[in-house]
């Protein structure tokens, strides 16, 4: 988690609430969230099936 948190400028904290559902990543972390696991946006707010 501090790996990914550091590759998309975040902390591990708002990773963990985004897991937890605390709360939601800001569009600006999604595309970077998809960047990093090579994935679409839309794969990602499960409007897409497939990657």
């Amino acid at each position: 988690m501090k790996q990914l948190a550091a590759q998309i400028q975040t902390t591990d904290g708002a990773i963990s609430n985004w897991e937890n559902c605390v709360n939601e990543p800001k569009i600006s972390y999604l595309v970077r969230l998809a960047e990093f696991f090579n994935v679409s946006s839309d794969y990602l707010l499960g409007l897409k099936d497939e990657i």
